[in-house]
């Protein structure tokens, strides 16, 4: 009788310990700031905290008849499966974020929509079965209005930045046109006597600038057909070898075009550059002059003019 006793006492302390817990658990749930609904077994609702109707605007008559198992909202938003198996394999799980309209369900029909993450866990019995879930929704929807602020940001940024790049594109197309157009200008080409160009290079001249002025007065030569094409390097004092290098070669060019190459105007300094370079200017004409050149290129054409047809 004795064992009996202190078996019931035993058992009455067990109760009581267990009862102090569920009423810590309900002071818990229902003071707490994060919204939680607990579902039977079958996936009906229980009970709902009033951060629950506070985040749903919604009370717990509302939402007795819901049942998450059966939910269209839930299957459609692809989390029927983490559902399901909390409650047949008693697994918890934690849903994504979705947004959840309670006024679409018939079984609710009332209430607001928001932007919820969540985790569910289970309460399993002995035996391996699922007494009750809880539920527990965190408020998404500033997180996810921030996402979409960003996500606008982001868009507005790269249109301003295709816009950008369009605009620098064709101000870079304009200055490559007007580099084209200064070029030209900076190696004028000017026709002063019947068969005869001049060229006068002023400024700075390297081996890139050469090579342009080469391709320019090879092609005046052909397309003018002229049969003498001045260098005036009156507006030029320094070259460097490889620069001089190819003056004299542009004068070798124009040879080959059948026109004669005429040099004017050399600085002392590229005078020097010149002989430093041995190049043999025995068959160059040089000049001091532009004027020179051009006396010469006329008493030439009348030469040729007095010969035999």
């Amino acid at each position: 009788m004795q064992r009996a006793q202190e078996e019931i006492e035993a058992l009455r302390r067990r109760l009581a310990e267990v009862e102090v817990a569920a009423r810590r658990y309900r002071a818990l749930v229902d003071s707490s700031a994060v919204s939680v609904q607990v579902y039977r077994g079958d996936g009906t609702s229980d009970a709902v905290n009033g951060a629950y109707e506070q985040l749903w605007r919604v009370t717990a008559a509302e939402v007795a008849a819901y049942n998450v198992l059966a939910d269209p909202q839930v299957r459609a938003h692809g989390i029927m499966p983490l559902v399901e198996r909390v409650f047949h394999e008693g697994r918890s799980a934690q849903m994504p974020s979705i947004r959840y309209d309670p006024q679409k369900n018939e079984s609710v029909a009332a209430g607001q929509a928001a932007w919820v993450a969540s985790a569910m866990s289970p309460v399993v019995r002995v035996d391996g079965t699922v007494e009750e879930v809880v539920h527990i929704h965190l408020h998404v929807g500033e997180l996810k209005q921030t996402e979409e602020e960003l996500r606008e940001h982001n868009r507005r940024l790269e249109e301003a930045v295709q816009a950008r790049t369009a605009e620098l594109a064709s101000k870079l197309r304009l200055i490559e046109s007007q580099q084209e157009v200064i070029r030209e200008l900076s190696t004028p080409i000017i026709e002063v006597w019947d068969g005869v160009i001049t060229l006068p290079i002023v400024g700075l001249v390297d081996s890139v600038r050469t090579a342009e002025i080469m391709d320019s007065l090879l092609q005046a030569v052909a397309r003018t057909r002229a049969r003498f094409a001045i260098l005036d390097l009156t507006g030029v004092e320094v070259v460097d070898t490889g620069t001089a290098s190819h003056l004299i070669g542009m004068i070798q060019a124009i040879r080959l075009l059948g026109a004669e190459g005429i040099l004017t105007g050399i600085h002392p300094l590229i005078a020097q550059t010149i002989v430093a370079l041995g190049v043999d200017l025995t068959r160059v004409t040089v000049l001091a002059r532009l004027r020179d050149a051009l006396q010469h290129c006329i008493a030439r054409q009348g030469e040729r003019g007095r010969g035999p047809v």
